[in-house]
């Protein structure tokens, strides 16, 4: 039968539904989630729970029904001589699989073991006119579970899990910061700079103030601007924007939890994150030591800490330190027969990013355990504070997962004139062409001749870390609703 047939067919059951009861009730108060009822003893009663039918056998006296939600699901024996005769009889020609019910009654464990509800009474709360995929081949295909997540959700119990993985992630990180003394605060997502990081940024028109404006690559300017107004620990989950290459590990908008010290520097952070992030995986998965993909992590102990330089000098031979200008470099990779993949043409590229390019390509895919990249070239970082002992170099690091960065972390420069000079070179390799280039953000110098304590911040990327905790190949499995372009005639 066509799903056309069955849409139609669930239509006309709904002029039958009007008749016996509103189909669409205002609200239906529970007394346990399904989850909930699941852990109940046997015998107890007035247990009443509401959820999604997802498995329907309707038989002559007894009928037994599935209801789930995102938590979980339990059965629910419906029978004749308990609900009364007039309500069974409803109950066979009005839902369907895929309506919403509620019901009160007692748990008891059924012979095969599996924990039911008796129905005392049930409720109509929802007509799905529409019928959900078949219960066995679910919705596996990859473009149909990101357009219709909903579906997803409903039919695959890895899609359920997955996510709350992600949502609990976030909550316990949260609680770890908050319970350190770190306040949430908010940032501005339309900025007339996109500063805070290097990338191409998406630009959009304000027409109340009749100004260009642009979405935040990242909230790290304005939250340094609340550690130079007297907070001393900040962090936001901020949604960020990045016009850049789609692929399966970056999303164009994605979350991104940055934080903010006074008084660290990177080197307490990486104790800092460490601490965090051990404590949230063993909270979340029971151990310390996940299996992910072919590999086995372990986030307890201590995390190794490599510097660039060493890092490529090992992976291809290449001493970045010998290469003090982007031409010298690039000719010195192209020598190595080494291809490197960038939106922009390499030529226009500074030597900050030509380094990072060759990392990314070399090294990064190699490293499988927590591990801390230090000693970033100056130029990669312009808002990083530069080494005292070797101002090529800034005090930053990079924690790679599995082949991923998941975070990423700096001294942060304070010294607004350093800061503008760096800013000044950034704009003049925009202008250049380096797309990726930050702007010159006048009013953040500003800020900082105000005067600014000791810094050190770092930000982590919600989804691509989950990415790297679940082992999915495609981040977009870590977002609930992933932008999609639309279906032609659709």
């Amino acid at each position: 039968m066509s799903e056309a047939v069955l849409e139609e067919a669930r239509r006309k059951k709904l002029d039958y539904v009007k008749q016996m009861t509103n189909p669409y009730p205002e609200r239906y108060e529970k007394k346990y989630e399904i989850v909930e009822a699941k852990t109940l003893e046997d015998g107890t009663q007035d247990v009443k729970t509401a959820g999604r039918i997802l498995l329907l056998r309707k038989m002559g006296k007894l009928s037994f029904v599935t209801l789930a939600d995102i938590g979980g699901s339990i059965q629910v024996a419906v029978k004749k001589d308990c609900i009364g005769e007039e309500a069974y009889e409803f109950f066979k020609k009005g839902f369907d699989i895929g309506d919403y019910m509620g019901v009160e009654g007692e748990i008891f464990t059924t012979q095969t073991g599996e924990k039911t509800i008796r129905a005392d009474s049930i409720c109509f709360l929802g007509k799905a006119l529409k019928p959900l995929p078949e219960k066995f081949h679910g919705i596996s295909d990859t473009d149909s579970c990101f357009r219709q997540r909903y579906l997803d959700l409903i039919m695959n119990e890895d899609t359920r899990q997955r996510f709350l993985i992600k949502f609990n992630f976030m909550k316990e990180v949260r609680r770890f910061l908050e319970d350190n003394g770190y306040i949430e605060i908010e940032t501005p997502v339309l900025i007339d700079k996109p500063s805070g990081a290097t990338a191409r940024p998406f630009l959009s028109h304000h027409n109340a103030l009749d100004i260009d404006v642009y979405l935040r690559i990242a909230p790290e300017t304005y939250l340094k601007r609340a550690i130079v107004g007297g907070f001393t620990k900040v962090f936001e989950f901020a949604r960020c924007f990045r016009n850049e290459g789609i692929d399966t590990t970056h999303l164009q908008d994605f979350t991104m939890l940055e934080g903010y010290c006074a008084y660290y520097n990177y080197k307490d952070n990486m104790t800092f994150l460490q601490k965090m992030l051990s404590q949230v995986v063993t909270k979340l998965y029971g151990t310390p030591e996940l299996t992910i993909g072919d590999h086995r992590i372990d986030f307890s102990g201590e995390w190794p800490v490599v510097s660039f330089r060493n890092l490529i000098l090992h992976d291809c031979g290449i001493d970045i330190s010998l290469h003090k200008d982007a031409e010298s470099l690039l000719n010195e990779i192209k020598t190595s027969n080494i291809t490197l993949d960038s939106d922009t043409e390499l030529h226009k590229l500074g030597r900050g990013n030509l380094i990072d390019l060759l990392y990314k390509k070399v090294s990064r895919p190699k490293i499988m355990s927590p591990t801390f990249l230090i000693e970033h070239p100056t130029s990669l970082s312009p808002l990083a504070r530069a080494n005292d002992d070797n101002p090529e170099v800034v005090d930053r690091f990079q924690l790679i997962i599995n082949g991923a960065e998941v975070i990423n972390a700096y001294s942060e420069l304070v010294y607004p004139i350093d800061q503008k000079h760096r800013l000044i070179e950034q704009a003049k390799l925009k202008a250049n062409g380096d797309d990726e280039a930050m702007h010159l953000d006048l009013d953040y110098i500003t800020a900082m001749e105000y005067g600014m304590p000791p810094i050190s911040g770092w930000g982590m990327g919600i989804d691509r870390i989950l990415q790297v905790l679940t082992g999915e190949e495609n981040i977009k499995n870590l977002l609930l609703f992933p932008l999609m372009r639309p279906i032609k005639n659709h």
